[in-house]
């Protein structure tokens, strides 16, 4: 009878399904490291936070304020990567439509598919904000007068749909707490 060989497999908690850490694994990270590092969270991730579930639009990854972009998009991208035992996030860095010399440093999937952005970090800006568990998040108010800013603005005109859309969500939570 020949013996059967056993391979010791090393399960990693972090991985969800074989394919990589799990969305909810990453969120956690990137709101942990967010927590730690005073940085803003904002953008719809920061605005569904702060509504009730039935307003929620899908964020498709999570937007940060922060001092030092290019230092936390590094940092972090070698967290996700910890976190997946392999190469499996990369770095992108690209210019901010409509705003000269500025950048957007983002953490992305190194797969093709849907929901390939994991976060996308900024330069800090002064901005009203919340503290929700200990994250600085910004506040609504402050995130309905930037989402009329940029229906205000004729050169963002690709974005002007879904901003729009954001600004009816937030106004209808608004007059459900006249109620």
């Amino acid at each position: 009878m020949k013996p059967r060989i056993i391979k010791p497999t090393f399960i990693n908690p972090f991985m969800g399904r074989g394919r990589g850490p799990s969305k909810e694994k990453i969120k956690e990270t990137v709101l942990s490291h967010a927590k730690q590092h005073d940085q803003i969270v904002h953008g719809s991730f920061a605005v569904n936070t702060q509504l009730p579930e039935e307003y929620h639009r899908p964020a498709k990854d999570i937007d940060v304020l922060t001092h030092k972009p290019r230092h936390h998009m590094d940092i972090m991208e070698d967290k996700l990567d910890a976190m997946a035992g392999r190469d499996a996030f990369g770095e992108v860095i690209m210019p901010i439509v409509g705003k000269e010399g500025e950048f957007v440093y983002k953490v992305v999937k190194k797969v093709a598919g849907p929901d390939i952005d994991v976060v996308d970090y900024f330069n800090m800006q002064k901005i009203r904000t919340k503290r929700i568990k200990g994250i600085r998040y910004e506040d609504l108010y402050a995130a309905k007068r930037r989402l009329q800013q940029i229906i205000a603005n004729p050169e963002l005109r690709h974005r002007h749909a879904k901003t729009a859309r954001d600004i009816r969500r937030i106004e209808a939570y608004e007059r459900s707490l006249i109620k």
